[in-house]
């Protein structure tokens, strides 16, 4: 085959090299997106579980000293989130850490590939002693 002076492109040979480094980089670029959108759920689900230990903790503050439960209760299921995966354990300590104040300690867990949890604690005075 013979090629005139002026004649330029590509070869076959450039042309599958472009293409096999296009290919690596939009296969690289999937494998990132698929780890993204597993820590958007990882995170989600870690917000929620902050969303509720808090609300559990603002609850026990809204109501009188002398209305807090001294017995431990744990809840889990849908009534929690529509998730449905959560458990929290809510342990409050009577005159923990002085006396007249309760140590309220809030555990939300949820399984991931390990189990995970967070825990809020606060403590809580009785007025006017």
């Amino acid at each position: 085959m013979q090629t005139c002076p002026g004649e330029k492109g590509f070869t076959l040979i450039e042309t599958l090299m472009a293409i096999a480094i296009i290919a690596i980089g939009l296969l690289a670029l999937a494998a990132l997106q698929t780890t993204a959108i597993s820590g958007t759920g990882k995170a989600n689900k870690h917000s929620m579980a902050v969303l509720l230990a808090e609300d559990q903790i603002e609850n026990y503050k809204n109501i009188p000293y002398d209305s807090i439960p001294s017995s431990p209760s744990t809840e889990s299921g849908t009534p929690l989130s529509s998730w449905g995966i959560f458990t929290r354990t809510t342990i409050v300590q009577d005159g923990s850490p002085v006396p007249g104040s309760k140590t309220i300690t809030v555990t939300v867990s949820w399984p991931d590939k390990v189990p995970r949890s967070v825990v809020f604690q606060t403590i809580i005075a009785q007025t006017g002693i």
